[in-house]
């Protein structure tokens, strides 16, 4: 059920998104206009605070304004920030040079992203790097690509084990609670 609930986090789909701002070192994010009720737990919320994240930039606390404010800080809205930064590492809109023939290459950046979030949270990245080593592309331009999806493997692989290492240290200092 927890591993359902974080691919759903990283699946491509958006949820609606309510409004929000960044003022000083605070997100205000307004769930009063959202379909649903704020739970920080929850999938949707997680996926609309990272949303907002990834569009205002990562913030000291996050505010989710409703009837009754709530408010994260410290070592939650610092995980929420390296989700959110791992999210677009992971979600990154270049699609190849633009040809047809991008998008149906099997090594294609957007296939071989799917290929991890798919296995996530254990991805296997080396049969990513495997299959991306067997390509042997015939254009300079497939080149560049294959070296700039080798580098954003790289950086989701380190961002989730950063993100691994955080969430065992707050697990482990709070008790798991």
């Amino acid at each position: 059920m927890i591993t359902e609930s974080i691919n759903s986090l990283f699946s491509k789909k958006g949820p609606d998104h309510a409004g929000s701002e960044l003022a000083d070192d605070v997100l205000c994010i307004d769930c009063k206009r959202c379909s649903t009720v704020p739970d920080v737990r929850s999938v949707n919320c997680l996926g609309c605070m990272m949303h907002h994240i990834s569009q205002h930039g990562n913030a000291g606390r996050i505010r989710l304004r409703t009837g009754r404010d709530l408010e994260l800080s410290g070592p939650a809205a610092e995980i929420i920030c390296e989700m959110a930064a791992l999210h677009g590492t992971m979600d990154s809109e270049f699609s190849g040079t633009g040809k047809r023939s991008c998008g149906d290459c099997m090594n294609s950046r957007s296939k071989i992203m799917g290929m991890i979030r798919s296995g996530f949270p254990e991805p296997n990245f080396d049969s990513a790097r495997g299959r991306l080593a067997s390509f042997r592309p015939s254009e300079n331009e497939c080149n560049s690509c294959i070296q700039r999806t080798y580098r954003a493997l790289d950086q989701t692989e380190l961002g989730l084990n950063n993100l691994k290492k955080k969430i065992s240290i707050e697990a482990a200092r709070t008790g798991g609670s």
